[in-house]
């Protein structure tokens, strides 16, 4: 005879499903925490911690940003990079609100078309 059980790991998910739709519903209701959990005979302390354990998670998961590459009519940052010393390049620096980084070495004429593509996306 088949059981219905589910796998360890799809277990947690579901409950970690159940505490979300829980805290989104909260925000929702404009209730205090306390009354919300008191009206639906939820225990605070848990909602407490699936609310921290679920902010964690949301801050610590990496979140992806479209880049968007379109046509130009300048000429391409490679084709100028060809023609210049290296010892003149440009060291254009990213620092992202995440931690993580670009370093980009630019021909000196192509910095502002690069500054100009940046400044067009949408983060």
């Amino acid at each position: 005879m088949p059981t219905n059980r589910l796998s360890h790991s799809r277990h947690r998910e579901d409950v970690r499903a159940w505490w979300a739709d829980h805290l989104a519903a909260q925000r929702k209701s404009g209730q205090t925490q306390a009354a919300y959990c008191r009206a639906r005979g939820l225990d605070p302390k848990y909602f407490t911690l699936w609310k921290s354990k679920l902010r964690q998670a949301s801050a610590a998961s990496p979140r992806m940003v479209p880049v968007v590459v379109t046509p130009s009519v300048e000429p391409p940052v490679s084709a100028v990079t060809e023609t210049v010393p290296a010892s003149t390049m440009v060291t254009l620096r990213l620092s992202l609100g995440n931690g993580l980084s670009l370093s980009l070495e630019i021909a000196p004429g192509a910095l502002p078309a690069v500054v100009r593509e940046l400044s067009r996306l949408r983060c």
